[in-house]
């Protein structure tokens, strides 16, 4: 009776060692064999416009073998739901056979939201699907990278010329408001005056206003002179706005802005002298030092001429 326990005990012994082993061995196989991957997927983009719903289309391929009953999920896990990218309608889709050599194009759409600008985020796409001769489904699961990309929109408005007509020779003021739309910041922003042989500029005809943020608007004001040669007519002003995106890309816009020249007649006769003493003031403010500097060397040699002269 003993020796019956024994073998009993023995045996049960053997059948738990014998479980043990190929339980290891069916989870040691099944994680290996669910790394490999028979299907190819690819997205048609992997940027995402921050704050808009983006177009794309997922494609999966198959050099594999024909496959039935295919399921493909698209998912964001990991990441917090207020900024984690979401996908609109649909996102688990079915096809009952996909041929070897063949592939299926997926349309889907995802919205980030404008607080997801520079950052980067993995979708899993999981594809579920049948083999002829197996019994059991085969699962692949494929890491899609995707980069939500802010964007930066210029725009001026209540654009304004004072005087408007203007002069030859007169002092031109362009004023208006500089509005970033985006929801990124503009950096190192700079505007000014296109070159032309229509103003003479000073140093106010163009101004640094470094980081522009989203939805805050500034003010500014470009000034010129009227080139004296202008004749009469309706010009066009040019003003030229550069900056840098998040990705210290330099981009460039041009502004139209259009007034009239008209020539002074009989009823602004006073013009002129106003006209020369904005000149005159600004030589005064620009060679100030020089002018003074001049004036003293003459005092001087004359005062040393006299003294000769009078020995």
């Amino acid at each position: 009776m003993k020796k019956l326990l024994n073998h009993l005990r023995i045996l049960k012994t053997l059948i738990l060692v014998t479980l043990a082993v190929l339980m290891f061995l069916s989870i040691y196989f099944s994680s290996s064999y669910a790394q490999i991957t028979h299907l190819k997927v690819e997205a048609s983009t992997t940027i995402l416009k921050a704050g808009f719903n983006n177009n794309i289309t997922l494609i999966i391929f198959n050099d594999f073998e024909t496959v039935y009953e295919l399921y493909a999920s698209l998912s964001f896990p990991s990441y917090p739901q207020a900024n984690a990218p979401t996908v609109l309608g649909a996102s688990y889709w079915k096809f009952e056979k996909v041929a070897k050599g063949s592939k299926v194009e997926i349309p889907i759409v995802i919205f980030v939201p404008d607080s997801t600008a520079g950052n980067a985020y993995t979708a899993n796409l999981a594809l579920t699907y049948k083999r002829l001769g197996y019994i059991s489904s085969y699962t692949e699961i494929h890491s899609l990278g995707f980069y939500a990309k802010g964007w930066i929109e210029i725009i001026l408005y209540d654009l304004t010329v004072d005087p408007n007509p203007a002069y030859p020779g007169s002092k031109i003021s362009f004023t208006a408001n500089i509005l970033n739309k985006g929801n990124i910041p503009a950096m190192f922003t700079n505007i000014s005056l296109s070159k032309s042989d229509l103003l003479l500029f000073t140093s106010e005809s163009s101004n640094y206003l470094g980081q522009l943020d989203p939805n805050s608007p500034v003010p500014f004001t470009l000034e010129a002179i009227v080139n004296y040669s202008v004749k009469e007519g309706n010009y066009t002003a040019t003003i030229i706005v550069s900056y840098e995106n998040g990705e210290h890309e330099t981009h460039i816009n041009y502004y139209k802005i259009q007034f009239e020249i008209i020539k002074l007649t009989n009823e602004t006769q006073a013009k002129p002298k106003n006209i020369l003493n904005y000149f005159a003031s600004y030589l005064f403010n620009k060679w100030f030092m020089a002018l003074l500097a001049g004036l003293i060397i003459s005092i001087s040699c004359y005062a040393i001429f006299k003294l000769k002269h009078k020995k």
